[in-house]
C-alpha cells in the first residue's frame, strides 16, 4: 500500500472545510478528491490545484507552469497548474486558492456537460435533416 506523503495529509486537511476529501493514485501521483471531483494532484512532492477560466491568471500571472502528467508526451496536460509554495505554506491562502479551485472544477464539468448536450442536439438535428420524411 503506497504511504500518503505529508504533502497530502495537510493539503487534505486544509481543505477538508470544503466538503468530503479523498486521496487516490492519479498519473503516478496523488489525487486530492472533494465529493469525488478532483481538486488537485500532489506529484512529486508538488502541488497542483484545478484551474479555469476564474482563477487561471493567478497561475499563470506567477509563471506556474502546467501539470503534464507524462511528460514526453507531447501535448498531454491537465486543467491544473503548479501552486506558489508560499500558497501551500500559508493555511489561508491555501484555503481561498482551493475554494476557487473546487468553483473552477464545477464550471468546468459544467461547461464540458453543457457541451456535449450541445454536441448531442447538434448530432439529432443533423441526422433529422438527412431522414427522409414519409408522408
Amino acid at each position: 500500500m503506497r504511504v500518503k506523503s505529508s504533502l497530502v495529509i495537510y493539503v487534505s486537511e486544509q481543505l477538508g472545510f470544503l466538503g468530503r476529501i479523498s486521496n487516490r493514485a492519479i498519473f503516478g501521483g496523488v489525487g486530492i478528491f472533494c465529493e469525488e471531483r478532483l481538486l488537485g494532484i500532489v506529484f512529486e512532492e508538488v502541488l497542483y490545484l484545478h484551474t479555469d477560466k476564474i482563477n487561471i491568471a493567478d497561475y499563470e500571472s506567477r509563471g506556474m507552469p502546467q501539470f503534464k502528467p507524462y511528460p514526453n508526451a507531447f501535448d498531454l496536460t491537465t486543467d491544473h497548474h503548479r501552486v506558489p509554495v508560499e500558497v501551500v505554506q500559508d493555511p489561508e491562502q491555501l484555503k481561498s486558492w482551493g475554494q476557487r479551485s473546487l468553483t473552477a472544477s464545477i464550471e468546468s464539468a459544467r461547461a464540458k456537460q453543457l457541451a456535449g448536450i450541445e454536441r448531442v442536439r447538434h448530432l439529432k438535428r443533423k441526422r433529422k435533416k438527412k431522414t427522409p420524411h414519409r408522408g
